[in-house]
């Protein structure tokens, strides 16, 4: 277990544990929250599974994908998780609030901390997202904090039977 590795004033990240598990199966299990997700509402067997890949993660890590929870400091808890994937260049960011606290500025603080980490700790020159064209909050979200579309990246795929188009999102060190 690393702890509680990023935090500001109102949230701390930290790793995910099994008794976080009533938590996230409670708005991962929603059609709302996996709508833009290449996965489907999670089983409590899938949530099981996530919880497990997710714990005792490894920040060294290249090129694989750390789930990390969200807290809220005030509350005491799990609000949402997090995730990145920590390239040579380049991370990926991405996260998942609960609908019961979205709307709340969460989301935002925790692509902060997420940015903020991996340009002064790790040395990444772009942190970026990819979201589905249609993801009107995430879109929100990322220019929120000071992400740009690269139009050079406009992925055509079908996702749950569905055509739909995916935009990435980036911000470069030099700009944050």
């Amino acid at each position: 277990m690393f702890g509680n590795i990023f935090n500001s004033d109102r949230i701390l990240i930290r790793d995910i544990q099994e008794y976080d598990f009533d938590a996230i199966f409670s708005y991962r299990s929603l059609e709302s929250v996996a709508r833009f997700q290449y996965w489907e509402p999670y089983t409590r067997e899938q949530t099981l599974e996530f919880i497990d890949r997710c714990k005792n993660p490894d920040l060294s890590k290249k090129g694989e994908w750390i789930g990390m929870a969200i807290i809220s400091k005030e509350l005491n808890l799990l609000i949402g998780d997090c995730s990145l994937k920590v390239g040579e260049e380049s991370a990926e960011i991405g996260c998942n609030i609960s609908p019961v606290y979205q709307g709340k500025g969460f989301a935002t603080e925790v692509l902060k901390i997420l940015i903020s980490y991996c340009f002064n700790s790790v040395g990444i020159k772009e942190v970026y997202g990819i979201t589905d064209s249609e993801n009107k909050a995430s879109i929100r979200l990322m220019k929120s904090v000071g992400m740009i579309r690269l139009s050079e990246f406009e992925e055509k795929l079908i996702c749950k039977g569905v055509e739909c188009i995916e935009h990435k999102y980036s911000i470069r060190n030099n700009s944050y």
